[in-house]
């Protein structure tokens, strides 16, 4: 993520700097607007004034992204995800265990919570900065607003919500938010060419894109034979940028352990880090060196890449016009920054990017 400085930002971006320390606030905006440079720069706002902030992910691979690019900013500042800081918040205030209502300890009994709280007069005079906050569900917000604390919630106006999922409109009502969101219109990060294909699979056909000035390539498909062969166009792209990140971002786990198994045969081994959620080889990320990150589609939410290399094209086989399918490949789409290269092996293109014309995706035999 490229961090601009304070004198950098623009009228937008300004708003949410000069936001009141007290209170609670949503800023949302379109997928590459800045949201989470803006998250961490209202949680460094926060901490300059004295507060005691913490910014929450949902993710604990946006979790290890933003934590790195925090300090470059303050040192007094908590990032942690959403599942830690609950729990670590319960300890303080219970001596008894944080109500579940599954085996599997991820989902919490809110309404209980909420009565403990309520019983013990439990309150918090901190602040939480919640970054995608559209991907944490309700119960969160509802047990907030018991314990009183302030927040600042930065969320995706673009998310389907499901389930445990939260719509900004839920998140006014709930916290009683009395300003209107402030909304990041303008795309920061993609090429014009990249936002203009992210664009065909937008949810919202109802409001036209804004699409970026900047300009660059166009984002193509190969037609490949083989892994190999197309991992021969990352370290072609790898040798001529080296300063740039670069995105291998897979559906399964499986083949992202193959991708750097061959990458480490081409030697790329020394460059190269593989997250996958779980396990302890590469269950962490350092964002300031091994250029090359290899990840899957459930932990791409929230990164950027100046170059994004998608090697499965034919994993996608759902139908192309459904709310998930859609919201997957725009979410795909919009971690390039610079470059966005797809690959396919079968004798048809999948459906998912069969209808895109050529003047917008083009189409290479590797």
């Amino acid at each position: 993520m490229n961090v601009p400085s304070l004198l950098d930002l623009d009228g937008e971006q300004r708003k949410v700097i000069d936001l009141p320390f007290d209170g609670c606030y949503i800023i949302t905006g379109a997928t590459g607007a800045g949201k989470s440079v803006m998250a961490i720069y209202r949680a460094w706002m926060l901490a300059t004034a004295g507060r005691a902030v913490t910014l929450l992910t949902h993710s604990n691979l946006l979790h290890q992204y933003l934590g790195q690019l925090a300090p470059d900013l303050t040192e007094a500042l908590d990032v942690t995800t959403y599942h830690r800081w609950i729990r670590k918040f319960w300890c303080e205030h219970f001596e008894t265990d944080l109500p579940k209502i599954d085996d599997d300890g991820w989902n919490y009994d809110w309404v209980e919570m909420q009565r403990n709280c309520i019983r013990k007069k439990v309150r918090s005079a901190a602040h939480l900065v919640i970054d995608e906050g559209q991907n944490l569900p309700v119960g969160l917000y509802q047990f907030c607003r018991i314990i009183g604390i302030d927040i600042t919630i930065i969320a995706d106006q673009n998310e389907p919500i499901g389930d445990d999922q939260t719509t900004v409109a839920e998140m006014c009502r709930i916290l009683a938010v009395g300003a209107d969101p402030i909304v990041l219109h303008e795309n920061r990060r993609s090429t014009r060419e990249i936002a203009l294909l992210a664009s065909k699979f937008a949810m919202d056909t109802r409001r036209e894109m804004s699409l970026p000035r900047r300009g660059g390539c166009s984002p193509r498909v190969l037609r490949v034979s083989s892994l190999k062969q197309f991992l021969g166009e990352v370290r072609q792209r790898f040798d001529k940028h080296p300063e740039q990140s670069v995105g291998i971002i897979c559906r399964s786990t499986y083949l992202l352990r193959e991708v750097q198994g061959e990458l480490t045969q081409l030697g790329l081994s020394k460059y190269t880090q593989a997250y996958v959620n779980g396990d302890q080889y590469r269950n962490t990320v350092d964002f300031s060196m091994r250029p090359i990150r290899i990840l899957s589609t459930a932990s791409m939410k929230g990164l950027e890449f100046d170059s994004v290399f998608v090697p499965d094209l034919d994993a996608y086989t759902e139908d192309p016009t459904s709310v998930e399918a859609r919201l997957r490949f725009f979410v795909l789409c919009s971690r390039a920054r610079e470059d966005l290269c797809f690959a396919h092996r079968g004798p048809r293109e999948p459906a998912i990017v069969a209808t895109i014309p050529e003047s917008v995706l083009l189409r290479l035999t590797g």
